[in-house]
């Protein structure tokens, strides 16, 4: 069998559009790894750039509710739900995550890190950072908190980060929850995206296939 791979959306879309976003690397990554698309547990609006393409295709879903800070700790109180989910059609030996998905893969990386259950990586598409609600004050404060949490020390983590995000900042801030011997910060020319350019995601695919000695 081959080994498996969690995939995370981003906020207000799910795994069918997911799937379709993420089609370049799907395709590269396929011949060696099963995927596999959880669904967001919260509907919500459409997000940016979903319509009116994906017209039709709810529900839009997202993991958490990240306006301000406090709203997304409590959220984050439901972590075990996404650990049960990970448990039961698990083992994963990597999470890809783009958007909000990435700050929940995240998120899931650390707690099992710490309860050893680790997985061999953790990819990062457009990343938003933990506590990314309220104003800028409170934002950074509130990532700041989160990183007090700890870094993820021992899984590998490759970073794609577009030139031209809008949430840009916050790929970078999320760079710093991961140790910097063992990640992997790759930007691209595009925006909020997953890149379809082949040589970047052949990249990606090459890294982690070494990352899983494959």
């Amino acid at each position: 069998m081959k080994p498996k791979i969690l995939f995370l959306h981003g906020s207000g879309t799910n795994p069918l559009i997911f799937r379709i976003q993420s089609r370049a690397l799907v395709s590269l990554l396929t011949p060696h790894f099963e995927v596999v698309f959880l669904p967001g547990f919260h509907e919500c609006p459409a997000g940016p750039g979903v319509l009116p393409f994906f017209e039709g295709a709810e529900p839009y879903l997202k993991w958490l509710s990240d306006s301000t800070p406090q709203e997304e700790k409590v959220h984050w109180s439901e972590l075990e739900r996404l650990v049960d989910e990970v448990e039961r059609q698990g083992p994963f030996v990597g999470v890809v995550g783009f958007s909000q998905g990435a700050k929940a893969g995240m998120e899931l990386v650390r707690y099992l890190e710490n309860k050893g259950k680790e997985v061999r990586f953790w990819v990062g598409v457009c990343g938003t950072v933990p506590f990314q609600g309220g104003g800028s004050e409170e934002r950074k404060k509130g990532y700041r908190d989160s990183l007090g949490l700890g870094r993820v020390s021992k899984t590998a983590s490759f970073h794609l980060i577009g030139e031209d995000d809008p949430w840009r900042g916050e790929s970078e801030a999320l760079v710093g929850f991961f140790d910097d011997g063992t990640r992997r910060v790759r930007r691209f020319n595009g925006g909020h995206q997953v890149p379809l350019n082949k040589g970047v995601n052949q990249e990606l695919v090459d890294w982690a296939l070494a990352a899983c000695k494959l």
